[in-house]
């Protein structure tokens, strides 16, 4: 095991000592890759789409493969998803001299400009994103090239639904077109909302319909990440309760980056030879969500007052899941009208404060809910 300060790390992938369990999801998703098959991952969010896929293009896939990863969560428009590709690659291929020189003799629509790194004397490739004037032209280039690799290239897109909302209104169309005739690239596509991604590829209506087989990403058997957690403290000389552990996976229901984040905290709080039990709960809960008070406090000043009394609702109630539009519910918190509650939650779902998952809405930041509680 490679030693870092604190072994629960939050948003990157280190490596298989600090990745929890997954094996079965690993080997689905590799026995799917090894057949030539294109794969979606779908879960909600923060529960460990990306480091699956980074999980399996570190260990799992054999030498005759090149991995490529890119998150698309930030993009408007096909130009900005071709501009993380091309620099993806570039990346990749400027590790081996003869991938580089094959890749800028393919890409003519870019013009790069080529550094060498100090220290290794390593290549490294430059280009903005105003140099993709044609996105069109140099996807196809960049396709052609990994297609004439001597490896298959798997291409993973992070976030995949976004391209539902891109300005253009051809980009399925097209990706599926070129997708359909790559024989040496394949693709892994991963989303957390659910009902966008059935849209792109369960509709007989849109272009990927059929194109893909479906994972679908559930949270971490609860005992395994016990073990886990308690295995990794003992490594550094340390101990975790299971009773806190446990406690802290039922508050945000198995969600992986929360647990990360809790353990992360409650690894700081012991020292060698000591240990942290039940009684942290609290302590860690109030650090974790005082951290991002000033965030929240914005947040929650920017809805409507509908909105605040709909969502203050909603935390009340957390972690139990509930009917908002039930005459219970709306008894219970004086909100007079189910239409009312109904526009509220239209605009809290626009604003990505709440998601939608085949019907049930569910609030997308667990801490927000927290300080709601609170407030």
């Amino acid at each position: 095991m490679k030693a870092i300060n604190n072994p629960f790390v939050i948003g990157k992938y280190v490596s298989k000592d600090y990745f929890c369990d997954r094996k079965k999801e690993t080997d689905i998703l590799v026995h799917h890759i090894e057949n030539g098959r294109n794969v979606t991952i779908m879960s909600e969010r923060r529960l460990g789409k990306t480091g699956l896929i980074e999980h399996v293009f570190a260990n799992s896939l054999s030498t005759e493969y090149e991995t490529f990863l890119i998150d698309i969560y930030t993009c408007k428009n096909l130009r900005e998803m071709v501009y993380l590709l091309a620099n993806e690659v570039f990346k990749k291929m400027a590790r081996k001299q003869s991938l580089l020189e094959r890749l800028l003799r393919a890409v003519h629509s870019l013009k790069t400009t080529i550094s060498y790194d100090a220290l290794t004397g390593m290549p490294e490739i430059g280009f903005g994103i105003g140099e993709i004037q044609q996105p069109e032209v140099t996807l196809d280039e960049i396709l052609s090239c990994l297609e004439s690799s001597d490896k298959i290239c798997i291409i993973a897109i992070d976030e995949f639904q976004k391209i539902a909302s891109f300005e253009e209104d051809h980009v399925e169309a097209l990706l599926r077109t070129k997708i359909q005739h790559l024989k040496k690239t394949q693709f892994v596509f991963a989303g957390s909302e659910r009902h966008l991604l059935e849209g792109i590829f369960n509709d007989p209506a849109r272009p990927f319909y059929n194109s893909v087989v479906f994972m679908q990403l559930l949270p971490i058997d609860k005992k395994e990440y016990v073990k886990f957690c308690q295995q990794l403290f003992k490594a550094y000389g340390k101990y975790v309760s299971e009773a806190l552990v446990m406690r802290l996976y039922d508050c945000f229901h198995g969600i992986t980056w929360y647990l990360q984040l809790s353990m992360n905290e409650a690894f700081t709080m012991a020292e060698r030879g000591e240990s942290v039990g039940e009684e942290a709960y609290e302590q860690i809960l109030n650090h974790l969500v005082d951290s991002k008070r000033f965030t929240f406090e914005d947040r929650y000043a920017s809805l409507t007052e509908k909105q605040k009394t709909v969502l203050k609702a909603f935390a009340s109630e957390y972690p139990q899941q509930i009917t908002p539009t039930s005459q219970d519910f709306i008894a219970r918190y004086s909100l007079k009208t189910a239409s009312g509650v109904q526009t509220a939650i239209k605009g809290l779902l626009e604003k990505g404060i709440l998601s939608d998952h085949h019907g049930t809405k569910r609030p997308t930041d667990l801490l927000f809910m927290l300080w709601l509680k609170n407030y």
